[in-house]
């Protein structure tokens, strides 16, 4: 497969300011001590200046945590937060299920509450409200208008790839998967990618087995070690069963913005999502903290009216 990619979803100026706030918190997260909060962001401001204006967001906050955990010698300084999102949110996983079983479409309403556990992300946003992230997700006035199409994409693969994003999210993707493999009585070849370090709160290997990710499908490294997937510079197994997948889902903000480069691709690319600022809110044309499902080539779909 020949991948195109088209810089659209370049750093603009609000991603600087998010960048140095993102700093500051992990900074506060590893030590009180101002001098080093000063020098951890010095660094980071030093590292945007310096930085080339067609990167992606995520690539900016590669190098910015990277240079946290090279001054710090912390290497995961999220570790106690993921855990803590994955016990929270398997607190509520038999409330999850019993809740996908009993919709009237099983299948939409886990893809609704998979993109409302989108909402559990410590580098976007700095704080979150997951309660009422759910409690909006199975509201009956929200339907996706790209779910047919997801649902039909799903009814024709054999393989699915899922790109994880956070912890704590990564237990509605189990629901999420659960519900895929019901639905084809099995039959469902799953591969969740997870990143390959640490980088925020987002999923790596143990998280994804910490909630049991292994009973339901195959966990691999993509290679990325930043808050999103750069293909390019992903692992040959993550990009080959990238382009042999007969689905790919893609969760997360930081996953569409790069992945959603890739100018020619024949994968069926689903993203889900919230827009978590106001510079993606604006690209999809929609509020801040809209769920998205997005699927690759075609326009924005939000929760809209009833199904």
């Amino acid at each position: 497969m020949r991948l195109k990619v088209n810089k659209l979803l370049k750093i603009l100026p609000d991603c600087y300011v998010c960048a140095m706030r993102q700093a500051l918190s992990a900074a506060r997260l590893i030590s009180d001590g101002e001098e080093f909060q000063r020098r951890c962001l010095r660094e980071a401001a030093r590292l945007l200046v310096e930085s080339r204006c067609d990167i992606t967001p995520p690539e900016a906050g590669e190098g910015i945590y990277r240079m946290i955990r090279e001054i710090s010698q912390v290497q995961d300084p999220f570790a106690q937060q993921k855990r803590q999102q994955n016990q929270a949110v398997e607190a509520i996983l038999p409330w999850l299920r019993e809740t996908v079983a009993g919709a009237a479409d099983p299948l939409l309403m886990a893809v609704r509450l998979a993109i409302a556990g989108n909402v559990v992300d410590t580098g976007a946003q700095a704080s979150f409200d997951l309660e009422k992230s759910v409690i909006e997700a199975v509201a009956p006035r929200n339907g996706l208008e790209q779910f047919d199409a997801f649902a039909s994409s799903l009814a024709r693969a054999d393989t699915v790839l899922l790109v994880a994003d956070n912890s704590g999210e990564i237990v509605f993707d189990l629901v999420l998967i659960e519900t895929m493999r019901r639905l084809r009585a099995g039959e469902l070849d799953v591969t969740v990618a997870v990143r390959a370090a640490p980088i925020i709160n987002d999923v790596t290997e143990a998280e994804a087995r910490q909630v049991g990710i292994d009973a339901v499908a195959r966990i691999i490294s993509s290679g990325s070690e930043m808050p999103g997937t750069v293909l390019a510079r992903t692992t040959r197994e993550f990009r080959e069963i990238f382009e042999a997948a007969d689905l790919v889902i893609s969760k997360g903000q930081g996953n569409w913005e790069t992945l959603d480069e890739l100018d020619e691709c024949s994968r069926e690319v689903f993203f889900m999502f919230q827009a978590k600022c106001p510079a993606v809110a604006a690209i999809n044309a929609c509020k801040e903290g809209v769920s998205l499902l997005l699927k690759k080539g075609q326009a924005p779909s939000t929760f809209t009216a009833e199904r």
